[in-house]
């Protein structure tokens, strides 16, 4: 059964979660949109359907284990839930998480995403998934990188937090 966030008059937005830094800081960017909105927040996570190619001496180590990466999500939702209750998780099966994340967004207020940014020069400036769903996402999207570090070459090292998810300009609800 092809797993369904419901649709029906309450607003919600969607959350991409995979247990990294930066989908943590969207997840937590997005409950306090989600509270300023008044709306459900939906905490989704793409698993592989087990339909991509894998190379045949990959053995099964290739395919991710899904029993803990949904736990995972399920503890992500019940902290966020502490500060916002309308909190939600679902996982989604495809073999390809941006198509994932675009059918969990479907009715969706906001597709929020967190992203690392370049990895370096000349890098592009986001990653496949986050392009992808530039491209294919039913609603509109934020991303979100908090942990952004400072631009000159000169900067210390350490990392800062910004209040504003990016793209955003500044003077915004922080």
């Amino acid at each position: 059964m092809e797993p369904r966030i419901p649709a029906g008059a309450t607003p919600h937005m969607v959350v991409g979660y995979d247990g990294t830094p930066p989908a943590a800081d969207a997840l937590e960017w997005a409950v306090r949109e989600a509270r300023l909105r008044d709306c459900d927040l939906w905490a989704v996570r793409v698993l592989d359907d087990g339909n991509a190619p894998h190379a045949p001496y990959a053995g099964a180590h290739a395919l991710p284990r899904t029993g803990p990466a949904v736990r995972e999500l399920r503890r992500a939702a019940d902290r966020a839930r502490l500060t916002w209750p309308r909190v939600y998780h679902a996982a989604f099966p495809d073999d390809l998480a941006a198509r994932g994340l675009a059918r969990a967004a479907e009715g969706a207020q906001l597709l929020v995403l967190g992203t690392r940014g370049p990895s370096g020069p000349g890098a592009p400036p986001l990653g496949p998934t986050a392009s992808a769903c530039l491209r294919i996402a039913p609603c509109p999207m934020v991303l979100v990188n908090l942990q952004r570090a400072p631009c000159a070459p000169d900067a210390a090292p350490a990392r800062r937090r910004t209040a504003q998810p990016v793209g955003s300009a500044g003077g915004g609800r922080t």
